[in-house]
This record gives C-alpha cells, structure tokens and sequence, in this order.
C-alpha cells in the first residue's frame, strides 16, 4: 500500500484517464482548491467530481489509519496473552478423602479424619534377648565387625557360620554353641577365604544346607565387577572347597544383571531353590528366584523379579535371608533398607506369589543408646522343639556390626505403631508446563521421639521420574519458599516414631502455586490466546490489504506532482491548470498567465 500523504494523491484515489480536465462540482472552487490530480500530458477527456475525490481521498486514509492501529493493538494484545498473567493458587490435603487419595504406607487416615497417623499394628512376636550381642568381634581378620549368621541345629549343637571383617576384607567364620547365646569360635577360622586377586575378593551372607551329600555354602563374592554369588561344598562344615573358578550364580535378566546378592538355599524334595536379591545397576535390590538339580546350574524364574521394594522403612532395596516351609505355604524373612536396615516378613502359598506382613518390620530398630539402634538385618530362624529363635545381625553406628537373637514370644493384643509410614499425593496437574510451585506449608504435631518431614518435587511429565526436580526436606510446621518449576507436583510426607505407644499427627499440607495464564499450551512463544487472536487479526488485515490492493489497480501506479491551483472555465465549468489559457474540454479562452 502506498503512504497517504498532506498535498498529494494517492495513485488508488484516481480512474485510470487522462487529468488535465476535470469539471468542478457544485460544492465551488474552494472544494478544489489545491487538491487536484498532476497536469501533464494531453489526451482523452474525461471528469471526475471533485467532491467525490476530496471525500474517497479522507475515507481511505482514514481506512489504513484505523487498519494499523487495530493491527497494533490486536498484536500487543497477542504478545500479553503469550507472556501469560500470574495467578496464585493453592492445593490441599487434609481430609480422609486427601490423604487416602494418594499413596499411604504404614499410616492411618480414617481412624481420626483430618489426621494422618502411624497405624497401628499388633506388637512384634519376637522379643529380643537380653544378653545381646551374643557374639562380637574377635581379633586378626574379624577385628572390626561380625555379621550374616546362618545357624542349623544338629545333634545337640548350635551351628553358625558368620561374616567376619577387618578393613574393606570380609571372611567366613564359624562358631558352635549349646544352647545358641554362649559361642566359641572355631580355631580354623577363617573357614572359608576370599580371593584377594579374584572375584569374590570379599565375602558376606553365607547360607548353609545339610543334606545327605555333606554341607553347601552359597555366599555372596564381592569384587572388581558386581557382587556374585558363590559356591563351595564341605564334607563337615569346617572344610570347605570352592566350586568352580568364578560365580556359581550371577544375574542375566535385566532387573538382576547389575548384582546378585544375599542368597538364601533351600531344599524342596530333590531341587535346590534359591531365592535372592538383584539390581539392574541402579542399587535398587529386589527379590528373585532360582532353581537348580545339583546347586551348580541354575535356571532363574522368568517371573522374577517376585518382589519390589516399596518405599518407607524398605527404602529402595530387599533382600531376601531365610525362607522355609510353612504349613500350607512359605515364609519369608527379609531385610529392607540401608540407611536404616530392618527386618519384615512375608508369607506365599506357591513361593512366587509373596504377601507382606501387616506388622512389619517384625524386627524393628533399638531404642536410641542400644547396640542395634541403626540397624537390624539378615535374619535366620531356628526352630529347636517348641522354641523358635531368630539370629540377626545389629548396628549402633556404620560398619559395627555385631550379632544378637530374638526369642519366638506373642504377647499380649494391644497394639503398636508402626515405626515408619509415608504418603505420597496423587501427582498435581496444574495445565501450564511455566508453572512455578511457590511455597509448602505443613501443621501438625508431634514429641521428642517422634517426627514428620514433608517434601514437593515438580517436574514436566506426568509420571515422577529423574527429570523431576525436588524441593527441601521440611521438618519443622510452617510455610517454606521451595520455588520450583514444572507442570506437575507431587508432595510426600514421612511419619516415624522411636516410641511405639505414640505417634506423630499431621494436619494438613497446602501447597502455593503461581500458574502462567498460557504458558504452559505456549507453541514457539505464544500462548493459546494469543494464537487465537493472531488467527482473528492475521485474516482480517491480509482481507482489508487486498481491498485496498483492488481499489488500487483502478488508478495509475504514479500520480504526478499536483499543480498550485484551478481555473474554472466560463463557458462549459470545467476546471483547468492555472498554465492553460484555452479549456481543454471546450477550447474557449480561459484566461491565466502568459505562456
């Protein structure tokens, strides 16, 4: 389009004919006055009102003035809407309806409604004993922990065979009792070496089976590649010898091809069945199952793996310690965690199929300033007559292992709380991938023994996963900026209590929120309104550009310089360059300047 300028035509307001001559309208001179097209060549004759030309002139400009400036506004519009408004929202749980929407683990919300608490369970059945630990370190290559009992009862005598370790160098030991709390060590101990140029150049989880071909130990060999499994045979539990050259069991499938650990052997009629932990290379250990005809070759369940880890006192990790024949069924005790290792139990009726106990961890944490307060683990059962003992290994601080038991005892019905429990919320779709989670807020209370931490994380895709960033642990009630960005959010809260007749009590959670108005639908910058809007204006302004376009081709492409006025002529009215002195519609004298 062409610019409209004060003093000249525009070639769009003009018919496509010669200018030299046009009648002047009834409106007078002064309507004409300085408005008239270029002079120049002579040709065809023709008339335009001049009236009409004044007003089409005023009407377009007036058009393409009103035509940019909507285009500009629409377009600022456009640009706001794709930036997006902020608005502050907020997400709540703290109804029954809240919390049981989510994820709980080992908590109550329908008990006392509005209130998330430990649930609570029937007390242990194991009571520990009081002249814990049975069996410390001793000295040279046992010097710094003990650990990983496997216990059998035979004629009269109490059998363990034991983790032993100084430094990073890990052995197995053994030791006899006769009543199971009092051992004296083998003076052949260590009774089976690690290899310190091999695979297995640490060794730990020994399990041992007794049938009428002598003694087998599997164990768990650690090295320069993965944790293995190994296997060694002994005519009488003191001797032993190690089969083959390398890991009798390592893992193939995906879940288990990062490490193979904690195996737990067990004879069902003539087939060997070993059940035991496995991770992909990301230290999450689940629980799996093998089967073998001799203890050498090994065809792993294409089910496995049987059991994940759950969360909560099981952190990211189980391993499997003792399973044995159970009435119509199986029953299994595992370790769970590893920042806080504790004992649960599970039951199954086919030995794939494994269902938790209510209850767990059966075998839980000392109370603080006891010599297993951080940690329980790798238990084995022995039953001798109508007693039932449990041999674990304990911790007050790292790598002080030592090993205690807990005597088979169910007390009375009153319950307990679980030591442990965590929520997590359905994930929070907030519709805008700019969202920004502002601030979390928590009430609730809680004692000395007791605690609650509460979390938010965020991320772009509707699962949690890496990508997800999270907020900080909140351990303390009240509202903390956490400014973090992404569509989805998702909030956690962990309950514990180092006192099971009481528990923490958490009130509600809110979560603050700012939402960009479309950010989140934004496509290369703008926002869904603002695209909208470009639709609308984008169409209307390339129709009014064509009907200017149109009216255009009706005049020349160039208009020439208009002249400083008109003359009209006397006789036929028309109106003449101030140069001419004959009219050029009539040829009568006109009058005007000498030429």
């Amino acid at each position: 389009m062409i610019a409209i300028r004060g003093g000249a035509i525009a070639s769009d307001e003009n018919p496509s004919f010669n200018k030299d001559s046009i009648p002047v309208s009834h409106r007078g001179l002064s309507q004409v006055r300085g408005r008239g097209p270029g002079g120049g060549g002579r040709g065809s004759k023709g008339s335009f009102p001049v009236g009409s030309l004044t007003y089409g002139g005023t009407s377009l400009r007036r058009a393409a003035r009103m035509i940019g400036t909507s285009t500009i506004a629409c377009a600022l519009l456009a640009s706001l809407c794709s930036v997006g408004a902020l608005a502050a929202l907020t997400v709540t749980w703290t109804t029954a309806a809240d919390f049981e929407g989510g994820t709980l683990y080992g908590l109550d919300a329908s008990s006392s409604p509005g209130q998330l608490r430990l649930a609570s369970v029937a007390p242990s059945p194991w009571v520990k004993h009081a002249l814990n630990p049975i069996l410390g370190p001793g000295s040279g290559w046992e010097a710094d922990w003990v650990d990983s009992p496997s216990v059998l009862y035979e004629g009269g005598v109490y059998k363990m065979w034991y983790q032993g370790c100084v430094g990073v160098r890990c052995d197995i030991g053994y030791a006899t009792s006769p009543d199971g709390l009092n051992w004296t060590r083998s003076p052949s101990n260590p009774v089976l070496l690690a290899n310190a140029s091999g695979w297995d150049q640490t060794l730990g989880n020994p399990t041992v089976v007794h049938d009428g071909t002598g003694y087998h130990m599997w164990y768990a060999g650690n090295g320069p590649l993965a944790i293995q499994i190994g296997y060694a045979t002994s005519p009488d539990g003191l001797v032993w010898t190690k089969v083959g050259n390398g890991p009798n069991f390592m893992g193939h499938q995906s879940w288990d091809s990062g490490a193979t650990s904690t195996p737990f052997v067990l004879k069902v009629g003539t087939t060997f069945v070993l059940y035991f932990s496995g991770h992909p290379g990301n230290f999450a250990y689940s629980i799996g199952r093998a089967t073998s005809s001799d203890g050498v070759t090994w065809t792993e369940d294409l089910a496995n793996p049987l059991m994940y880890a759950q969360g909560g006192w099981e952190e990211s990790r189980i391993h499997p310690t003792w399973v044995a024949s159970a009435g119509s069924g199986f029953e299994m005790y595992y370790t769970g965690g590893y920042n806080e290792p504790q004992v649960g139990r599970a039951t199954s009726v086919d030995g794939w199929n494994w269902t938790r106990d209510a209850a767990n961890p059966v075998l839980a944490l000392g109370a603080p300033g006891t010599w297993d307060q951080t940690g329980v683990a790798v238990a084995k059962v022995v039953t001798v007559g109508s007693a039932t003992r449990l041999y674990y290994g304990g911790e007050s601080s790292p790598d002080n292992w030592r090993i205690g038991v807990a005597d088979y005892s169910p007390g009375p019905s009153s319950h307990r709380y679980r030591a442990t429990g965590y929520f997590l919320s359905q994930v929070v779709d907030s519709g805008f991938r700019n969202t920004t989670w502002d601030s979390i807020d928590w009430s609730g209370s809680f004692s000395g023994v007791t605690g609650i931490a509460v979390s938010v994380r965020a991320g772009n895709t509707p699962v949690p996963d890496p990508s997800w960033s999270n907020g900080p642990v909140l351990s303390a009630p009240g509202s903390s900026l956490v400014q973090l960005s992404g569509r989805f959010a998702q909030v956690g809260a962990a309950l514990v209590t180092q006192n099971d007749s009481v528990t923490p009590v958490l009130d509600q959670i809110t979560v603050t929120y700012s939402t960009p108005a479309t950010g989140s639908q934004s496509i290369l910058g703008f926002g869904i309104l603002g695209w909208i809007l470009l639709a609308i204006v984008v169409p209307l302004a390339v129709g009014l550009i064509l009907v200017l376009l149109l009216v255009a081709r009706r005049g020349p492409a160039w208009a020439p310089p208009p002249p400083q006025g008109f003359l009209p002529c006397l006789a036929c009215g028309a109106a003449n360059p101030t140069y001419n002195r004959f009219c050029t519609n009539c040829g009568r004298p006109i009058g005007g300047p000498p030429r």
